[in-house]
């Protein structure tokens, strides 16, 4: 091959490769479905892995958008930074974590109607920050003892147990124990609770001291996939102590503006996930091990809300 025949060559194989690079990256800005990415990021633990991981497939199963999955970044304020900074273009939270943690208030709300509101409006005044329709379930502290034992005894709500509490010992955390507005002693004074005792243990050896009956009463969150292997029945909470946690996306104002179908896809999730049903996720992921991936696929297609 002549000097002038390769310089053709090589002229024509960089020109095709360009080609091959520009028609497979699209152009910045484009419409096409290569171009349009968020980042969907989640806390370090379970439930808010499967939420994260929930949406996702929304969102792939109902729009043409891509999405990079960031699950089990951290804690929350890792995944609230990410958001405010724009490494994440949203998560899910909890209203009463944006009303108690991120917006500071310190005075009790327990209509979750009205905490949900003010949660939403003040967040998108303060950080171009919206909150997605609610899930449907209300992760918040609840107390739980076994089926039997509550049975046996007619417990069906905390003003049930405090008629008969000094016959119980109560198990909690550290956290719970220590915690001002929605803790223990608050707890005892608004039902008048007599526990036989109260003994604090790590949050992992409270199912082992309730199978062993070292306790019959112990603090859980509503949704704790636990409940269910132990078999766990959850009080009521009568006089609405605990605060709201329903559970719901935040989303960054500037990526709906960018993306209008976005927060349609995730709202088809509103008002589809009860206590149970994510009970019942969290039990699957937790305690029967299965992937992450599977159980939200299987029940996003259960309810129809992908294909």
């Amino acid at each position: 091959m002549t000097r002038s025949r390769k310089r053709m060559f090589y002229a024509i194989t960089a020109a095709l490769l360009s080609l091959a690079l520009l028609a497979g990256c699209g152009g910045a800005g484009g419409s096409g479905s290569g171009d349009k990415k968020i980042t969907v990021g989640s806390k370090d633990f379970t439930e808010n892995i499967v939420l994260g991981e929930l949406v996702a497939q929304l969102v792939e199963g109902n729009t043409d958008i891509t999405v990079v999955r960031k699950l089990n970044l951290g804690g929350t304020s890792v995944n609230f930074d990410g958001l405010k900074n724009g490494d994440l273009d949203m998560y899910a939270d909890y209203d009463g974590t944006g009303y108690g943690v991120h917006l500071q208030h310190t005075d009790p709300i327990t209509d979750p109607t009205k905490v949900y509101d003010q949660v939403k409006k003040e967040f998108e005044e303060k950080w171009q920050i919206t909150w997605s329709k609610p899930f449907g379930f209300n992760n918040t502290y609840a107390l739980a003892m076994p089926r039997k034992i509550a049975e046996q005894h007619n417990i069906v709500t905390y003003s049930d147990l405090a008629k008969v509490s000094d016959q119980f010992v109560f198990g909690t955390t550290n956290e719970f124990m220590g915690r001002e507005a929605d803790g223990y002693n608050p707890l005892v004074k608004e039902y008048g609770f007599k526990f036989k005792d109260a003994k604090t243990m790590q949050t992992g050896l409270r199912y082992k001291a309730i199978e062993n009956g070292d306790i019959q009463v112990m603090d859980a969150y509503a949704t704790d996939g636990k409940l269910k292997e132990f078999d766990m029945k959850l009080l009521v909470d009568d006089k609405n102590f605990f605060p709201p946690y329903n559970a719901a996306m935040l989303v960054r104002m500037d990526t709906v503006k960018k993306y209008p179908e976005l927060m349609e896809a995730i709202d088809k999730l509103a008002g589809k996930l009860t206590d149970e049903k994510m009970q019942e996720l969290n039990y699957l992921v937790d305690v029967k091990g299965e992937d992450v991936q599977k159980v939200a696929k299987d029940f996003l297609t259960k309810e129809g809300l992908i294909k």
